[in-house]
């Protein structure tokens, strides 16, 4: 049984152009904030089932709000080098010979097989080449597109008419 849906947002249309620029680009950005923060806990929740994660790696699954160009968001997996004071690193996993590896990177697309060579121009090794393994694709991220990529529409639809009442109660545009 088909029920038509009517919603009427005339009153959120007048709201809107109630509001200052400023005030509408804010409105948005925090509308794009959520929806991006719910798109990452579901990656989040993706690369768990997949492999063993900590703190630090989980930092590496990234949303990023768009700020100067087109309004929307994007929710990536990369690393994120610290600051002139040693704080502020992001995805990296520290690997038992004490080196800081990107693995979300590699996790997500796999590796080919790679191997060491006998000889090189410059030296020859003691032991014959060798195979030294790859890494599957695990694909959390892809998964995680298929997941939200139906939903997310509407979730975004709902957070931009709450935030544009929120902003306007606080900025006192009734």
């Amino acid at each position: 049984m088909a029920r038509d849906c009517y919603y009427d947002d005339s009153q959120l249309q007048k709201l809107f152009a109630e509001l200052e620029p400023k005030r509408r680009a804010q409105a948005f950005r925090g509308a794009f904030k959520r929806a991006a923060d719910s798109v990452r806990r579901t990656a989040l929740s993706n690369l768990r089932s997949k492999i063993r994660t900590n703190k630090d790696l989980e930092r590496g699954v990234r949303s990023i709000v768009y700020k100067k160009k087109a309004a929307g968001f994007r929710v990536t997996v990369g690393t994120k080098k610290a600051n002139k004071k040693g704080k502020g690193e992001a995805g990296y996993h520290l690997n038992r010979q004490g080196l800081k590896k990107p693995v979300l990177i590699w996790a997500e697309d796999g590796t080919k097989s790679r191997k060491t060579k006998t000889e090189t121009k410059i030296f020859r090794r003691s032991r014959k080449g060798h195979p030294t393994g790859r890494m599957k694709r695990y694909g959390f991220m892809a998964k995680t597109r298929n997941q939200t990529e139906g939903s997310i529409t509407a979730t975004l639809h709902d957070e931009i008419r709450a935030s544009v009442a929120r902003i306007a109660k606080k900025y006192g545009c009734t």
